[in-house]
């Protein structure tokens, strides 16, 4: 006996030891199931789950909560998972993990955890003004903000929501531009993203970043958000357990009403993680550019990450190195380095953030990935048409390097300037909307995947460089994957190695332009190696696809390395995402002056071809928006200027011609009123009859979620779950089961085809019609057991006793655990009896074949085992 609870205590203590580095499970399943509401519900209730609802956007995707399972524990609960995984319906399941994620504050590594201590509420200021024409050091800033306000740019019209641990939505610089549609607290479940400061005081994180976006102008505030006409929300995600399923809802959330995400959060920024988002969470990204903003791709703005003093790298972050967000860096004014930037070939971009004149407690990619969002809102607001690439392309074409300093700077094969710090320099408001203004929608996108061939020697020697060359066509012979000119890269690698953080990588396109894939982290001590592992660079971009790529990995021991061990580079991919036609003209600028022009100096009669969209009236131009007169429709820009289409985008409405706005809760109409509408945004539902789109559908109508439209009810139905389900009568009538009939005495049910009350079936005190399964309460001496009553549980279910809250008072019969044949209880410890080549031992359910050898092994680590089969 000494000898067992010896191991016992032994087993508790290694696990205390270990608790803080494993993985935390909690009772949440994330589940793909092919079927109906019916059949999810179905499923989730045969195997002890709540279903909580759709995953975000994400359709057939569920989150599942399991009864019986520990709200966080060190172990999986494999049984479970092996249980509902043999039902056909269920493509996919994943018991959640918590994730480590970090704020991108000033704080280089602020891993958010909950304080318990009360703190007091701190008093949060938006960023001062950053956007004056004037510096405080006299000199003028760079991104011209203040110059696309004056060409008429607010923001205006662009929806933007904060992913982080809530927004203020009463604080009065945010109050006037607050969303509530693109506003959802994740963490509680509710409309309301406030944060919670009575478990955390440094829950302002969000608020600030959205007072960067959009706080307003005019309030006496001495504040004014880059886009201070944009609407403003903010997901509250980041204040509890973050999983797959919190990211992906978050991520997903409204794509269709939302323009911009800005997360400025993400693994730790330890030097030492190697992380990035789960399928969820990557499923929500590609979702959300392919079908967010009716189709033209919702834009995801990061920040690249403040590891920069511990020695780490954003190419281990793989959401800032995502193709499908925007990472961006930061500068301090005067265009020098903060300490904490990190590097890596998926910055994009870089904003400003505090530093050399600045309040320090105002730093980090935070700051300037919240200011990069508001010059996108810009951006938008100058031409709504764009798609997510075209934002990355206008970013990429005016971005300016000559303000900030690097020792990196080079320039590409295709022309642009580039750095692994700031990717193409600094946003420019002022040129971004300009070029969104006549912007013409680049071609469609093209994946080109190339599987490199392993050589012979593929093992990575200390000291020494490994090369791998792979020569590509751009997948030539495949039209629809024909890659010419690139936009991202993408080097997918798998390499075993002792000590990690010793390895550095490059890849050099045809072009001769090296990307730093990844350098040395002297803080990453894994042995883990990289297992499929993307790295992005988005340093070749415009330049020629086709030719010699070369990869090549560098060990380079540090001190603490202790064995021998070889690093092997078992396997690497590359993937080169593109266009196949050139995506834009090469402008040539033409020479200004303000005497009068030459002949030399007027600009020709154009005679080239014009756009399809333009009419017999001909065109000073090639682009759609050089039409004398539009052949179909046109959108009109603030600028007076207009664009020709061949339909109306979704959200307008065709009048003569010219495409106007539907009403604000429209996807579709026939008119700017609201009851003129055909199919709504996210949020909103259709009401049949009306043709008016409402965020809850009213008494007398259910929603059809198929359908997305308030239905109305069956006669007599005040409030219903679906046409033939009533849960609330209208005066005079009361609930048979699920229709409401004119009333009949305790007892009995009106049957409609007689128009006669009868009575219930003896089993049942009140029913809705005739038989033992329609009863709605069990007589005296019956119990209620999955929709009937029954006399005693059956066989794998037990009663319980009578309780208000279970069935109106009444008892019930209740399934029993999974490991119990019987049982007494809804306990893995209250079976009764057990299944073939089990024994029941202290009421509980142990394997024979594991614990019937006569040697004292204690029953609980018995048990533990039996479950773990």
């Amino acid at each position: 006996m000494c000898a067992a609870m010896a191991l016992f205590l032994a087993l508790w203590m290694g696990t205390l030891l270990t608790f803080c580095h494993a993985a935390i499970y909690t009772s949440d399943w994330a589940i793909r199931i092919r079927g109906d509401n019916d059949t999810v519900n179905r499923i989730a209730e045969k195997y002890g789950f709540t279903n909580l609802g759709q995953v975000g956007d994400l359709k057939s995707h569920y989150s599942f909560r399991h009864h019986e399972t520990a709200k966080w524990s060190t172990v999986s609960n494999r049984e479970v998972t092996v249980s509902i995984a043999k039902e056909t319906q269920v493509e996919w399941l994943q018991q959640q993990v918590v994730q480590r994620r970090a704020k991108r504050n000033f704080r280089a590594s602020d891993i958010y955890s909950i304080n318990m201590k009360t703190k007091h509420l701190p008093a949060v200021h938006l960023q001062s003004n950053p956007t004056h024409t004037m510096h405080s050091n006299g000199c003028q800033t760079h991104m011209n903000i203040a110059v696309a306000w004056k060409r008429g740019y607010t923001g205006k019209g662009v929806v933007v929501s904060v992913l982080d641990d809530g927004i203020e939505r009463e604080h009065p610089d945010l109050k006037p531009n607050y969303d509530p549609l693109a506003s959802y607290d994740v963490n509680g479940q509710d409309q309301d993203p406030s944060p919670n400061y009575s478990n955390n005081a440094d829950n302002y994180h969000g608020t600030q970043c959205a007072g960067m976006v959009s706080a307003t102008e005019n309030n006496s505030q001495c504040t004014v958000g880059v886009s201070f006409y944009a609407r403003i929300g903010g997901i509250r995600m980041l204040d509890g357990d973050v999983t797959d399923i919190v990211e992906a809802q978050s991520l997903s959330f409204s794509p269709q009403y939302i323009d911009i995400y800005l997360a400025s959060w993400g693994p730790e920024d330890d030097g030492a993680t190697v992380d990035g988002p789960g399928p969820l969470a990557r499923l929500a990204l590609q979702n959300g550019i392919r079908t967010g903003r009716r189709g033209r791709g919702s834009v995801f703005v990061w920040a690249s990450g403040n590891g920069g003093q511990r020695g780490d790298h954003c190419s281990c972050d793989g959401y800032s190195s995502s193709i499908y967000t925007i990472s961006i860096s930061s500068s301090t004014w005067r265009g020098h380095q903060p300490d904490y930037l990190e590097q890596c070939t998926s910055i994009l971009a870089a904003a400003y953030t505090g530093g050399e004149t600045e309040d320090t407690v105002q730093s980090g990619t935070s700051l300037s990935s919240s200011m990069a969002a508001g010059v996108i809102a810009l951006s938008l607001e100058a031409n709504p048409l764009l798609t997510w690439r075209d934002v990355q392309h206008i970013i990429v074409r005016t971005s300016k390097a000559h303000h900030l300093i690097a020792p990196d700077w080079h320039i590409n094969g295709a022309g642009f300037k580039v750095s692994h710090l700031y990717g193409f320099g600094l946003l420019d408001a002022e040129s971004m909307v300009k070029e969104a203004e006549q912007w013409k929608q680049v071609p469609s996108q093209h994946e080109c995947v190339e599987e490199a061939p392993i050589q012979l020697s593929r093992t990575i020697h200390p000291g020494s460089v490994l090369t791998s060359v792979y020569e590509t066509t751009g997948c030539h012979s495949k039209p629809l994957q024909h890659v010419v000119y690139v936009e991202h890269v993408i080097a997918r690698i798998t390499i075993s190695h002792s000590l990690r953080g010793d390895l550095s990588i490059t890849l050099t396109s045809p072009s001769g332009t090296v990307s730093q894939l990844l350098a040395n982290r002297p803080l990453d001590n894994s042995t883990e190696g990289f297992h499929n592992w993307e790295f992005m660079t988005t340093h070749c971009w415009g330049e020629q696809a086709a030719g010699e790529w070369t990869l090549k990995i560098q060990d380079t021991p540090s001190q603490k390395r202790d064995n021998d061990e070889l690093g092997v580079l078992k396997e690497w991919s590359l993937v080169i995402y593109g266009t196949a036609e050139q995506p834009y003209r090469v402008r040539r600028e033409r020479a200004r002056s303000a005497e009068m022009p030459m002949d030399s100096d007027l600009t020709e009669e154009y005679s080239g071809p014009c756009d399809p969209e333009c009419s017999d009236d001909g065109c000073e131009g090639p682009s759609p928006q050089q039409c004398v007169t539009c052949l179909h429709f046109f959108l009109k820009f603030k600028n007076n200027t207009r664009m020709c289409l061949p339909e109306c985008p979704r959200g307008f409405w065709g009048d003569r011609r010219r495409c106007k706005r539907c009403y604000s809760s429209c996807e579709s109409c026939t008119g700017s009123r609201s009851d003129q509408c055909t199919s709504c945004l996210p949020g909103y539902h259709l009401t049949e009859g009306t043709n008016t789109c409402t965020a809850t559908c009213g008494d007398n109508y259910y929603l059809d979620h198929d359908a997305n439209m308030c239905r109305k009810c069956r006669e007599n139905c005040l409030k219903c779950t679906s046409y033939s389900i009533c849960t609330e009568c209208k005066p005079d009538t009361s609930l048979q089961g699920n229709r409401c009939q004119r009333s009949c005495a305790a007892g009995s049910y009106r049957d409609e085809q007689e128009g006669t009350c009868k009575p219930c079936h003896k089993a049942c005190s009140t029913c809705a019609g005739a038989g033992v399964e329609a009863c709605n309460q069990c007589a005296e001496g019956y119990l209620m057991e999955e929709w009937r009553c029954v006399s005693s549980c059956s066989v794998g279910f037990y009663a319980t006793e009578p309780s208000p809250e279970i069935a109106d008072g009444h008892r019930t019969c209740r399934r029993c655990d999974a490991s119990c044949f019987t049982c007494v209880g809804p306990s893995w410890g209250n079976c009764s009896s057990c299944s073939s080549g089990h024994s029941l031992q202290e009421g509980m359910c142990a394997v024979n074949t594991v614990c019937t050898d006569g040697q004292s092994t204690p029953f609980f680590l018995c048990y533990m085992l039996a479950r773990s089969f």
